[in-house]
């Protein structure tokens, strides 16, 4: 079936929604996007772009099993966007080029000038705009549980990622300060989560009994200050990105560039969000982010009506060498030799 076929045939709409979804804050903004198209009465399915990442919630398919002439809408959901991405997860990117493309709460690594393959990008942050999280809007349930987190390697920055400097500066903090501390991780699956964690409602019932927060974490930051706790944020990224953005858009200002805080900036830092000061200011944060995103229904529901443009995308996936080619069979061959055996 072309391009063509699939809109001549006036199938109803229905949305593909794709992402890492490999950390709560992911999950978080999913749930919004799933919350909207739900209200809107549009039918959707969720897959991540791993497997690794299908036992977060048993609703979510197989990539592989996707029949692409069923969607009309593929929605990319959070965490940081580049081309590369696109060459990585062509089996989604190569198969879904005839749907209405949607970036929801991107982190647009490049310039929009030279990369932007969506019909509409609502993007959390690019060098056209900044938007507070998404996650800001979602309501987690209150959990019974009995703060420092720490992001992984991030390739995407390159020579820019500063994630251990960051994180030994972070611990020197701790050091110095004598305060009692909680590792915090916000990775799930639960079995990739280093402390056990599986879902945002334990993580945020634990933040909610923190009286600070240390993380190089965009989330860490956004789900502690959504229930009002201040946060010390190091940017892992060298001369500032998306944790930067984020904490200029809510006017936090407990952010600070890896290479040039002191330990002594680190400390006085400490010593503001413990003060009542520091923690009535975190607590405006949530009702400024959730006001600032007012506007979000009503961008997304005129997202969901934009035609098509595959030629947006005609030169996104570039034609596999000999190489590439056998190994993309290759892996079809043992994925078809798993499938067989688990029967």
């Amino acid at each position: 079936m072309t391009n063509t076929d699939i809109f001549q045939a006036n199938l109803p709409a229905r949305a593909i929604l794709v992402g890492h979804f490999s950390t709560v804050g992911d999950v978080e903004v999913l749930r919004q996007t799933e919350q909207r198209l739900q209200a809107l009465g549009m039918a959707y399915d969720v897959t991540p772009y791993t497997d690794a990442r299908l036992s977060v919630d048993p609703s979510w398919l197989d990539r592989f099993t996707l029949n692409p002439a069923r969607y009309t809408h593929l929605i990319v959901i959070c965490g940081p966007f580049t081309p590369a991405m696109a060459v990585q997860h062509d089996t989604i990117f190569a198969r879904f080029q005839h749907c209405v493309h949607i970036g929801v709460n991107l982190t647009m690594v490049e310039s929009l000038d030279r990369f932007n393959p969506f019909e509409v990008l609502l993007e959390r942050d690019s060098d056209r705009t900044v938007r507070a999280d998404l996650s800001f809007r979602e309501t987690s349930p209150s959990v019974p549980v009995v703060g420092i987190c720490l992001a992984g390697p991030q390739r995407e920055y390159a020579g820019r990622h500063r994630g251990d400097l960051a994180a030994a500066k972070l611990r020197r903090l701790i050091e110095r300060s004598g305060v009692a501390f909680i590792e915090l991780d916000t990775s799930v699956p639960v079995e990739t989560n280093r402390f056990g964690l599986s879902n945002a409602a334990q993580f945020e019932a634990i933040l909610g009994r923190l009286d600070a927060m240390l993380t190089t974490r965009l989330h860490g930051m956004v789900l502690a200050l959504k229930n009002g706790i201040p946060t010390i944020a190091i940017d892992p990224v060298s001369g500032g990105d998306k944790v930067t953005r984020q904490a200029g858009k809510l006017g936090w200002t407990e952010v600070f560039d890896p290479d040039l805080v002191s330990d002594e900036d680190l400390s006085a830092a400490l010593t503001r969000c413990l003060s009542k000061a520091g923690r009535a200011k975190a607590c405006l944060v949530k009702d400024a982010a959730i006001l600032s995103l007012a506007d979000f229904d009503t961008e997304f529901e005129a997202a969901l009506q934009v035609p098509a443009q595959p030629e947006l995308r005609a030169h996104l996936i570039p034609k596999a060498g000999k190489v590439l080619e056998w190994r993309k069979r290759f892996k079809a061959w043992k994925r078809r030799r798993r499938a067989k055996t688990s029967h």
